[in-house]
C-alpha cells in the first residue's frame, strides 16, 4: 500500500545512512504541517514549471477542515488554471461514528444523527476512504501533524 512505502522508503533510507527529517515520506511538495501557506501559495509551488518537468504523478494534496462552498470551488478552479496545477486532491477529515455508524462528510467533534462521541476520523487515501486508525505508528504521527485549512 502507497501509505505505507512512505515509511518504509524512509526507513530504509535511514538504515543507508542517508539524513532523512522525518520517519515517513509523503507526496506533498511542502512541509505538511506548515501553516504558514495559504492553499493559492501551494498552487503556486506545485504550478506548471514544477509540473512541466514531472514523468510521473504530480497531483497537489491539500487539506481543508470542511467541505467547500460552491464559490470556493470556482475560485480554486480559477487559481488551479492560472497557476498551471493541472491535477489535484483535496482531503477533508470525515467522521465516522462508532455507534450508530454513520459517516459525516465533514470534521466533527459529534455524531449529527445520534450525538455520540465515540468517533473515528478518515481520510482518502489513493481514492477511497481510511481510518487515520488504521494507519501505521509512522503515518498516524504524520497524518496528526497536517496543517487543514480552516477557510479558502
Amino acid at each position: 500500500m502507497a501509505e505505507n512505502l512512505g515509511v518504509k522508503n524512509a526507513k530504509w533510507d535511514i538504515a543507508d545512512g542517508l539524513r532523512v527529517n522525518r520517519n515517513t515520506y509523503n507526496s506533498y511538495m511542502y512541509i505538511v504541517e506548515d501553516d504558514s501557506l495559504s492553499i493559492f501559495d501551494k498552487m503556486e509551488l506545485h504550478g506548471g514549471e514544477i509540473i512541466n518537468n514531472l514523468d510521473g504523478g504530480s497531483a497537489l494534496h491539500f487539506n481543508n477542515n470542511e467541505r467547500l462552498t460552491k464559490e470556493q470551488y470556482l475560485r480554486i478552479l480559477e487559481a488551479l488554471v492560472k497557476t498551471g496545477c493541472n491535477y489535484f486532491c483535496e482531503n477533508v477529515p470525515k467522521t465516522i461514528c462508532n455507534d450508530c455508524g454513520y459517516i459525516h462528510p465533514n470534521n466533527s467533534e459529534r455524531c449529527i444523527k445520534c450525538g455520540s462521541t465515540n468517533l473515528d476520523k478518515a481520510v482518502r487515501v489513493v481514492g477511497y476512504l481510511k481510518r487515520i486508525k488504521d494507519f501505521s505508528q509512522d503515518r498516524q504521527h504524520e497524518a496528526s501533524m497536517r496543517f487543514y485549512h480552516a477557510e479558502v
